[in-house]
């Protein structure tokens, strides 16, 4: 068995400002698809650029990582 040790190290936490935290896998998306995540100030702000971006095709992997932030968004910023 093969390991991939630059895929796994993708998985870890690239990047962490104003509680908004990448792993370098999603950056990779957001980048491949010119999404300005580090002018963002709330994770808020990056879903809701991947939301406008979404609007003009269909993107699977923006799809993963919205999905993805709004979970962590759920579990570390909502008082529940």
């Amino acid at each position: 068995m093969d390991i991939d040790m630059k895929e796994i190290e993708n998985r870890f936490i690239k990047y962490r400002h104003n509680n908004i935290v990448l792993t370098g896998e999603q950056i990779d998306i957001l980048q491949k698809y010119n999404i300005d995540y580090q002018k963002c100030q709330t994770i808020n702000e990056v879903i809701n650029l991947i939301e406008r971006k979404k609007d003009d095709d269909n993107y699977d992997q923006l799809d993963w990582v919205c999905e993805q932030l709004a979970e962590f968004n759920y579990y570390h910023n909502t008082n529940k």
